[in-house]
């Protein structure tokens, strides 16, 4: 008498499911990862438009009289601030300082403060409202 044999050549259930788990977990790992890594790009991005006003601020302070003031309202800051994408960016200018903000994206309660000082840094995200200098404190 023959022996029926019953190829198990496939895969099962279980096992498939178990397959599609492990690389579900390795993909949200993985995905997570790069929104880090791209949120790190787009701070880089923000305090690079940033940094670019410290020179362009005395530039614009030697041609205007000795005076800061329409300094926001100049083409390279509404240029660098229109390339910022976070919800909040700020600049405001007075006769003898400026200052500009924009919120940063990999942690958004802290914005990236540059002022007519040089100071160039990370600041809290809710003091980056109204004023001429980047705080001291932080």
């Amino acid at each position: 008498m023959k022996k029926d044999r019953i190829n198990n050549a496939g895969f099962t259930l279980i096992e498939l499911l178990v397959v599609v788990a492990i690389i579900s977990i390795l993909s949200s790992i993985i995905l997570f990862s790069v929104t880090q890594y791209i949120n790190r790009g787009k701070d880089a991005s923000v305090s690079g438009n940033l940094v670019v006003l410290v020179p362009a601020g005395e530039v614009y302070y030697d041609n205007n009289d000795s005076s800061y003031d329409g300094f926001c309202s100049s083409s390279v800051v509404t240029n660098a601030l229109s390339q910022i994408t976070s919800a909040t960016k700020y600049c405001s200018a007075s006769n003898n300082a400026w200052a500009a903000c924009g919120q940063l994206f990999a942690n958004n309660l802290k914005a990236y403060c540059v002022d007519s000082r040089g100071v160039k840094k990370e600041i809290d995200n809710s003091a980056c409202v109204v004023m001429t200098v980047c705080p001291w404190f932080n």
